[in-house]
Order: structure tokens, then C-alpha cells, then sequence
């Protein structure tokens, strides 16, 4: 393997201690959310206050913290959001990772300071959706973790940005940024960082058996980092901002050592001990993976594997003993795990009591390599009743599910805020007179009257009067040059001083905030960007004018077009050739004449596919077809590049706000399609948005079977109904019954057929 640059070890930070673990352990940098606007909102997460401090002990160390601001913004959040941009602005974070584009677009024209990273929420799967990204400003791109490593290679080759991949940790069922299960059937949006976790529940299928058919196997590409390393790949990434500092440190160190080619003490069975769902490399080596990437059977946490049940013993008090040969060395009060044979939560309780077999004399540690024997928990016991199946029969595996030797292993390093001044540096002037006092930094200058005598030790001044302005922390300061005049070699007492400092303390405050109020970040006068459109809400407007339809349909290709006054008709046509898209359209157009067609791209196309794509879109634009509707970045750029003129784009997009749908009117698009998720609270636009008023909504859209023997028919232990279908190349969950939504008369409607069963 020829020489390079080794890619960067992300790691994610919950709360400060994690972040200090994850920087022991060997991260270069970390990410974390603040206390809104992040994608995890039950996470501990961080104030300004908590980030300041991070970022000067990151940078001490020469560390890199992204702050994640990666979720959907309502247009009345906008207000608070850009006020929390123009903060981290200020503070100056390593980057900025966003999924909305109105987010985006606002911090490219305010705060061009802050580096834009792409959250993997914004679905970009494809060379054309990065590249589209980069045209927006980004700096940095994280790929869809389904990506195989052979596409990361030719999206980072060729891309001319900074591409980040996932390598271990949770995975969603659904292509990231594309799930509404959460949003739709429970009121928590997944988009907003609030998700229910609607994979991990349990469904039944057509003959009654229980299943976990999205639940999705743990991540680990530990044997893959050469290969993405190979790849260009400028950041690997770890999941897990719910996660403890032991399970970041653990893991961070893994894949620390496994980078740097160092022998790594830390093991898979180590992590496993920490926490450990299955896992899998899911599609890495190519979209035909020959292990399963769902995890049908078993839910969160059960161990390592440390050796099977040879038998239960009881002595003459009753007391019951697990016996079985371990090739772990285990410890008094480890955590020992045993599957449940009829699935669920696993039965589990903590060593109060281990011996050796050969001695039965109580011992606090046991060696790799022993037969040892655990005393039962009465309470464990009792709770398996006769009809349950028996977990601790003859061969059952025993796990190690907490080992309190890695919780020694990875301890949280201490830490002194004082040794880690947090603000920005300013320059500070102080002079003594004999009749006051004066400081002066950034523009502003305070004085304080005061009878100063002579000093007695002037040589003693100028460190007396630097010490008392060094004592700037809790404030968004800290000192950067000190300069003191003193030409009448006047003594100024430290109470003085202190006030003084505290004066200047005030007017920098006070001067900051009529900055940002110029800024707009304070004012409540609308704003505009350059081109002339406001930040927030735009004017209303009337909608149904002669230009704009007032009745759209659409429809897969080949999916019948039912009989009605549709002004528009949108046809998906998946990744179809063009003859086969044209023969199906001339079919439509003769049962449907009076209605305007519309050619819609798919939200989702593998990178080896996207030259078929390109290809059919040539031809159909060639033939005369001048409306198309994008439904992610990829197929947007696809189609500006190709010079189509009138380009909408589907509710994939995510136009949550009237800035998100500024930036897609920036880009050509005429109209878009509201989400489901955010019909409700939708605002006038630069440019029309279409209401849905019809549609089998896709819960989950994702490249990867259920694990269920008839996805089409699926139960949850709410009794609610659900189906899974394969829709040109992908897996669409929906209820069996459209959703259906009021809207006014003046609003664009759109019936949405395309995913239907």
C-alpha cells in the first residue's frame, strides 16, 4: 500500500466528559449538538457556554469539534436559528454539519465563516448530489452509509470535497433524511430530532409470527479502513451521541490502533462489553452482501460470547450455580448475559458470587481458560416460569455483557477550566492617571475617577494590573496583548482594577450585541438576501394564477391514471430506458390529452447507475420533454446541467421553510411539493408549493428487505397495519390505506398515486 494521508478519527460527543474520553482515546476531532437544533435532541447535548470551553481545549490540544445543526427549521424556529448561527459564529467552530437547506443557504449569505458540512440527512448517495452540495457551498459531504466502498471511491475521486463515511454504530432502516415512520404514526419527527424509533419495534406478519424485520444489525467496518482509507475518504466516522464515554473511548481506541497500524489491546470482544447489537459491513463490499443486515430476532445490548452452559448445580442451602468454561477472565461484579430462547429482553444479572470448579471456594477474579461457577439470583430465577423456555439449558451461550476491567481501562481525564481560557482575544490598553483610571479594547473604552498615589513598588505595576485583566473567564473574552501606561508610575488598587475590568467587560458585551442587531441577528425588521428574498417569511401571494396548475396527479410509469380535471400529471419513471418511458407516456397522453405531463427522476440512483439515467434523460430531452421533477440533489444537478428549464422538486427535497425554498428557487426550481411532515405549518414561498391532498406516504424508503416472510402485510403490537412493497429497486413501507389531507381551493393540489401498492 503506497503512502497516505490517514483519514481523520470523528467521534461523536454527547456531553464534555465524553468529548475529553473521545480525544484520550485518540479522535482528532468530535461532534456534538447544542441544546436545540440537533439531531438527537434527548442527548445531553451542549450550551455556547459548554462549546466555548470544548473548543479551547480541543484546540489546545490541536483537535478539530463540528457542531451538528442538522435538522429540519420551521419558519417560525428561523428567528431563534439564526440567532444560535450568529453565536456559533462568534465562537468558531471547525465546521457546521446541516441538513436544511434554507439553514445552509442562510449561513452561506450571513455567516460565510462557519464551513458548511452536509449531513448524511441530506440523502447524498450519488457524484451528482455531492456535486451539487459543493455548488452550494459545502465543504465536506457525509455519504449515505449504504454506500459500498467501490462508490465512495469514485464519489471522492472525483468529487473536489471532502467526503466523511460512517464506520460503526447504529443504523437506521430507512436512507437517512428520508424516513417520515416517526413524523407520520407518532408525532415526532426523526427529521427533528426527536425519533421514535419505529424500527425497533416488533411486528407481526401474515400467519402471526413476531419479528424485528427493521431492526437494523450495529455497523463496523473495523476490516474495511484500509480500503476507505485507499478510497479518499478524509473522515471516518463513529455513531453514537446517546452513547457513553466508556463505549466512545472503546471504540475510538479500536480504531485508533487499527489506523495506525499499532497493536490493539482493545478487541472486538472488548466492545462487545460495552455495548454490542449483531453487526454488520452492510453493503461495504457491494449492494449483494451475503450476511443479513437486519437483526430479526434480538433487540439492543447482550455481550460478548465467553462460552456455554455445562450445567446448573445446586449446593445444600438451595442455592443455584451457573457453571460453564469461560475464555474471558472475568471479575466480581461483571455483567453475565443469557439470550431468551422465546426472544425479547435477555436474562442478565451481575456476579455477586463466583467460584473456580475445581475448589468451589469463593474467588473475586476467575482466569481466561477456567471452569468457574455464578451464583443464580433468586429473583432471576423465579421470574422463569414452568412455560418458559430454559435459557440456562445445557450448550446455551453465556455472554459478558459489562466488564469492569474496561471501565478501568478508559477512565475520563481531568480537567481544570482554568487551564483552558475560553473567548475571543482582544487587545487591552490599560492607563493609570492620577485621577482615575481607563481601559480600552476593540473600539471601546471605560474610566473610572479615583485618587491614585504614587506607587511604592512601580516595577511590581504592570504584572499587578495584567492579572487582574487575565481574570476574564466565565465572559466571552480572554485576553490577548496587554499593554499599560503609566507614566506617572500611579498605584491602582486591585479592587480598582477589578471594577474597571468589569466595566470593559460590559462594553464589549453591550458592543457585540449592537453588532449582530446590524447584522439582523437582533432586529425584528424583515431581512433580504442579495438577490432580494427575505430570509424568512416571504409576502403572501396568491397561488392559482394562469401559469400553475391547480389539480396534480401523480403516478408511477405504467401505473393508470384514474379519470378526473387533472391540469398536470407527474409520472416517476424509476430508471426506465427512454423507449420504454416514451411508450408508456404516448398511452397516457391519448387517454389523458388535456393534461400537461411532467417527468419525475427518482430520490434514489446508485452511483454505477447514474450513466443509464443520464443517458435516458438526454433522449427524453431531446424528444421534447421540458418538464421534469427532481426528487434528490443528484437528479436536480443532473438536470441544470442538462439545461432543463422548467425543473420542480418532490417533498424529498425538503423544502421545510421558506429559506429551503428560496435556495431550490436559486437553483431553477419553479415549484415544490410541501412535505407531509410539514403541511400543517407551510408558509408562502418564493416559490408555490404544491399541498398534498392524497397519498400512500413512505414511511420508511429504504434499499434493504424486511426481514419478514410477507412484508406485505405487517402488524405492530398496536394492532396499526402496515405494508412493505420493492418499488424500483428500493423498499417502500406505507399503511394499506392512503392518508388524505383538507386543503383550501386556491392551493395547488397534488394526489400523490406513485406509491401506492
Amino acid at each position: 500500500m503506497h503512502e497516505r494521508k490517514l483519514p481523520e478519527l470523528l467521534a461523536p460527543a454527547g456531553s464534555f466528559d465524553v468529548a475529553r474520553a473521545a480525544f484520550a482515546a485518540g479522535a482528532d476531532a468530535v461532534y456534538l449538538g447544542l441544546d436545540s437544533f440537533s439531531a438527537r435532541a434527548y442527548a445531553v447535548n451542549f450550551s455556547a457556554e459548554d462549546l466555548a470551553q470544548l473548543l479551547a481545549y480541543a484546540h489546545a490540544k490541536g483537535k478539530k469539534v463540528y457542531v451538528t445543526f442538522n435538522t429540519l427549521v420551521a419558519d417560525s424556529e428561523l428567528a431563534s436559528a439564526e440567532e444560535k448561527l450568529a453565536q456559533l459564529a462568534e465562537l468558531g467552530p471547525d465546521g457546521l454539519i446541516v441538513q436544511d437547506l434554507g439553514v445552509a443557504r442562510l449561513v452561506r449569505e450571513r455567516y460565510p465563516s462557519l464551513e458548511l458540512h452536509a449531513s448524511t440527512q441530506m440523502a447524498a448517495h450519488n457524484l451528482e448530489g455531492v456535486l451539487q452540495l459543493k455548488e452550494l457551498g459545502f465543504t465536506r459531504v457525509v455519504l449515505a452509509r449504504e454506500l459500498p466502498v467501490a462508490d465512495v471511491a469514485s464519489i471522492a475521486k472525483r468529487c473536489g470535497v471532502e467526503i466523511e463515511t460512517f464506520v460503526h454504530g447504529a443504523l437506521c432502516y430507512s436512507l437517512s433524511g428520508l424516513c417520515l415512520f416517526s413524523a407520520i404514526e407518532r408525532n415526532r419527527s426523526g427529521n427533528r430530532g426527536q425519533c421514535a424509533y419505529c424500527c425497533r419495534q416488533c411486528y407481526s406478519d401474515a400467519s402471526g409470527k413476531k419479528t424485528l424485520p427493521f431492526s437494523m444489525r450495529d455497523l463496523r467496518l473495523d476490516d474495511a479502513l484500509g480500503a476507505l482509507a485507499e478510497a479518499g475518504v478524509a473522515s471516518l466516522k463513529i455513531e453514537g451521541r446517546m452513547k457513553s464515554a466508556l463505549y466512545v473511548s472503546s471504540v475510538v481506541s479500536r480504531y485508533r490502533q487499527l489506523l495506525d497500524g499499532a497493536p490493539h489491546p482493545t478487541s472486538r470482544a472488548d466492545l462487545e462489553t460495552v455495548f454490542s447489537r449483531r453487526t454488520t459491513e452492510l453493503y461495504a463490499r457491494g449492494w449483494k452482501t451475503p450476511e443479513p443486515v437486519v437483526d430479526p430476532d434480538s433487540l439492543g445490548h447482550l455481550g460478548t460470547a465467553i462460552g456455554t452452559v455445562k450445567r446448573v448445580t445446586k449446593d445444600r442451602e438451595g442455592h443455584a450455580y451457573l457453571r460453564f468454561h469461560t475464555n474471558r477472565a472475568l471479575e466480581k461484579h461483571d455483567g453475565i448475559q443469557l439470550a431468551n430462547p422465546a426472544g425479547g429482553k435477555p436474562y442478565g444479572f451481575g456476579i455477586d458470587e463466583m467460584r473456580l470448579a475445581i475448589s468451589r471456594k469463593p474467588v473475586f477474579e476467575a482466569p481466561a481458560g477456567s471452569d468457574v461457577e455464578l451464583l443464580l439470583p433468586i429473583a432471576l430465577l423465579d421470574a422463569i416460569t414452568p412455560d418458559d423456555p430454559n435459557p440456562f439449558k445445557t450448550g446455551a451461550t453465556v455472554y459478558c455483557s459489562a466488564s469492569n476491567e474496561m471501565k478501568r481501562r478508559f477512565p475520563i481525564p481531568p480537567f481544570r477550566p482554568s487551564d483552558y481560557p475560553t473567548g475571543k482575544a482582544v487587545d487591552v490598553t490599560v492607563t493609570l492617571l492620577a485621577d482615575g483610571v481607563r481601559a480600552a479594547s476593540a473600539g471601546v473604552e471605560v474610566a473610572l475617577p479615583a485618587q491614585l498615589d504614587a506607587a511604592q513598588h512601580p516595577e511590581r505595576t504592570a504584572e499587578a494590573v495584567k492579572k487582574a485583566f487575565a481574570k476574564l473567564g466565565g465572559t466571552a473574552w480572554k485576553l490577548g496583548a496587554f499593554t499599560l501606561v503609566d507614566d506617572e508610575k500611579r498605584f491602582a488598587p486591585a479592587s480598582l482594577l477589578n471594577d474597571l475590568r468589569r466595566e470593559l467587560v460590559d462594553a464589549l458585551d453591550d458592543a457585540a450585541a449592537e453588532t449582530r442587531a446590524e447584522g439582523g441577528v437582533l432586529s425584528v425588521a424583515p431581512r433580504r438576501f442579495t438577490d432580494g428574498s427575505l430570509t424568512g417569511e416571504a409576502a403572501p401571494r396568491r397561488f392559482i394564477e394562469d401559469d400553475l396548475p391547480g389539480n396534480v396527479l401523480k403516478i408511477r410509469l405504467g401505473q393508470r391514471a384514474p379519470a378526473g380535471d387533472w391540469d398536470e400529471i407527474v409520472v416517476a419513471i424509476g430508471h426506465e430506458t427512454s423507449d420504454v418511458v416514451e411508450a408508456a407516456l404516448e398511452q397516457l397522453s391519448a387517454a389523458h390529452p388535456a393534461a400537461a405531463i411532467r417527468l419525475a427522476l427518482p430520490v434514489f440512483t446508485k452511483e454505477d447507475a447514474f450513466n443509464k439515467l443520464r443517458v435516458a434523460v438526454k433522449h427524453l430531452l431531446k424528444a421534447g420533454h421540458e418538464r421534469w421533477e427532481a426528487a434528490d440533489l443528484g437528479g436536480l444537478h443532473l438536470l441544470r446541467q442538462l439545461g432543463a428549464q422548467d425543473v420542480t422538486a418532490d417533498w424529498t427535497l425538503y423544502a421545510f421553510n421558506a429559506g429551503a425554498a428560496a435556495a431550490l428557487a436559486d437553483l431553477g426550481v419553479k415549484r415544490y411539493v410541501i412535505s407531509p411532515e410539514a403541511i400543517e405549518a407551510a408558509q408562502p414561498a418564493r416559490i408555490p408549493g404544491e399541498r398534498l391532498v392524497q397519498q400512500s406516504t413512505p414511511l420508511f424508503l429504504s434499499v434493504t428487505r424486511p426481514a419478514a416472510d410477507d412484508p406485505a402485510q405487517l402488524v405492530n403490537e398496536r394492532g396499526e397495519a402496515f405494508m412493505c412493497e420493492e418499488h424500483d429497486g428500493l423498499w417502500v413501507t406505507t399503511r394499506p390505506v392512503p392518508r388524505t389531507w383538507r386543503v383550501s381551493d386556491n392551493a395547488i393540489r397534488r394526489t400523490d398515486l406513485s406509491w401506492d401498492a
